[in-house]
């Protein structure tokens, strides 16, 4: 008996650390924001950022999300761009720093929102 119970509380003890490892290997395919707030005056320039962890990220995009209404497509580029305009909004890729950029010009009231960026 008290070599079946050292034998349970060994992979108790080891199933935290095989967790650990499972979101470690995640991490590698994952998108993050940097920052979680940004204020701007209106009618000027607002930075978004994003950082990534895979290389084999082909796709990305960004959504706006208000509130009371789930997530509006934005804009999106391909990971063999760097840079796709669609009229005061810019996205910038940088596949060698993995990082991803949401410029919005001339801010309005109206662009007040919940921004989240993704990748496939």
């Amino acid at each position: 008996m008290d070599k079946l119970l050292g034998a349970l509380l060994l992979i108790l003890c080891l199933q935290p650390d095989w967790v650990n490892s499972q979101q470690e290997n995640g991490d590698q395919q994952q998108i993050k924001q940097n920052s979680p707030s940004l204020s701007v005056q209106e009618g000027g320039i607002s930075i978004l950022n994003c950082d990534y962890n895979n290389n084999l990220f082909t796709y990305f995009a960004w959504y706006k999300k208000y509130p009371t209404k789930g997530p509006a497509f934005l804009i999106s580029i391909p990971s063999v761009s760097d840079k796709k305009e669609d009229g005061r909004f810019t996205v910038l890729l940088n596949v060698s720093a993995k990082h991803l950029s949401l410029h919005i010009a001339a801010v309005q009231p109206g662009d007040s929102a919940l921004y989240l960026c993704a990748a496939s």
